[in-house]
């Protein structure tokens, strides 16, 4: 029993050297492969730079242009509120003015009426 045991732990350690050696060692098409997949890639990524470069100029542009219109619009809003604020200034003395001149009268008319 004792000799069929270390046998079999012989086997299965032979086994597993095995399989460890053959995983380690890659075939040489895959090395070929994968080093003509680096060069394709290489040169697939020096072709983009000009693409890259023009796509930056373009979204640098839009950004620019984005940046403007807000700018109006920021503007535009600013020169609206102001007109609100001046139109709701003069609305609110004319209102103070119209208070004052009727509060003025209704007192008038109550000391008349006193008085006679």
């Amino acid at each position: 029993m004792s000799k069929l045991l270390s046998s079999l732990i012989l086997v299965l350690g032979l086994m597993a050297a095995t399989t460890s050696v053959v995983a380690q060692q890659t075939p040489p098409p895959a090395r070929e492969a994968i080093e003509k997949g680096k060069e394709t890639a290489a040169e697939r990524a020096r072709a983009m730079g000009p693409e890259l470069k023009a796509l930056r100029d373009e979204m640098k542009a839009q950004v620019g242009e984005m940046r403007s219109l807000i700018d109006k619009k920021v503007d535009e809003a600013g020169h609206k509120a102001k007109t609100y604020a001046i139109w709701a200034a003069v609305g609110f003395f004319a209102l103070m003015v119209l208070a004052s001149v009727l509060g003025g009268v209704i007192v008038a008319l109550l000391f008349r009426r006193n008085r006679a």
